[in-house]
């Protein structure tokens, strides 16, 4: 199987290794020339010139830019494609990517994927990845197996419903730590904390480091072109301002509401054994 990437970023980098190891012929390609060179040189591929040359002789190809890009490239190398070939983008927001791939006219295979992991992750094992079919035939079908075998879970979605749920599992998330952070630094006495911290002000501390460590350009873009990245904000952003006038007024019955609301929708079990977990974490940890 031959496989194309278009964009030597850290996921072009990670599916390039992934597919060497499948023991697909893998070529990689990327607008920095000298970037798609370095990667092809560690991974030990083929760096070609351009996308459309990559693309030519590929039976997978896939698209690995910026949001932004994503579009623009799938509608440049569509007349570079083989017959049967499959093309498959990663972006993080569909719509645009989907839409796209629905305008050109090709006798090949186009589905819309989304991986819910960083560059980081081992392998595929217990990792979601979502799947917006656009039009499809036997190399999805082979692809889909192969992810499910590798323990994948993978999810077929329309572009709309991907896009509403990223906003709430990437926008809101990613807004909520960067306002957290944001705040923390801006505070006095954060050196001291590392002596009197609390299990989860140490559990998320631990997940804004992490989260921090992600690409800025990347997060950023999610939230411009997610159109509903701006309704997950302006939540996160009511409910600040609805809990702070009640602690102004002395108010407690807010806190308390919040707390009632999640335990009857979460269930007691459930909440039992997150609480367990985070102990368990700590306490795991060696100092």
């Amino acid at each position: 199987m031959k496989l194309a990437i278009l964009g030597a970023g850290a996921m072009g980098k990670w599916f390039a290794k992934f597919a060497k190891n499948s023991g697909w012929e893998v070529s990689i390609s990327d607008i920095k020339k000298e970037k798609a060179r370095k990667v092809a040189e560690e991974l030990n591929l083929e760096a070609v010139e351009n996308n459309k040359k990559a693309t030519e002789k590929a039976d997978i190809v896939l698209v690995s830019v910026p949001i932004k890009e994503t579009p623009k490239v799938i509608r440049e190398v569509s007349d570079s494609l083989k017959r049967d070939a499959l093309l498959l983008d990663i972006a993080s927001v569909k719509e645009k990517s989907v839409s796209a791939m629905k305008e050109i006219d090709v006798d090949s295979e186009l589905v819309s994927i989304h991986p819910l992991f960083g560059p980081g992750a081992e392998n595929l094992e217990n990792k979601n990845i979502i799947s917006i079919p656009v039009k499809t035939g036997k190399k999805y079908a082979e692809l889909k197996k192969m992810f499910s075998n590798m323990g994948a879970r993978v999810e077929e979605m329309e572009a709309v419903e991907h896009d509403r749920l990223m906003s709430i599992t990437q926008s809101l998330t990613h807004y909520t730590l960067l306002t957290y952070f944001s705040a923390l630094d801006s505070m006095e006495g954060l050196e001291k904390t590392k002596k009197f911290k609390t299990p989860i002000f140490q559990n998320l501390l631990d997940l804004t480091k992490g989260f921090l460590r992600e690409d800025p350009k990347l997060c950023g873009d999610i939230q411009i072109e997610n159109r509903y990245s701006n309704m997950a904000r302006a939540s996160l952003q009511e409910a600040c301002r609805s809990l702070n006038m009640g602690l102004k007024s002395k108010n407690t019955r807010p806190i308390e509401e919040i707390f009632e609301k999640a335990r009857d929708k979460i269930g007691s079990e459930e909440l039992k054994t997150a609480y367990k977990k985070l102990y368990e974490k700590i306490e795991g940890k060696k100092e």
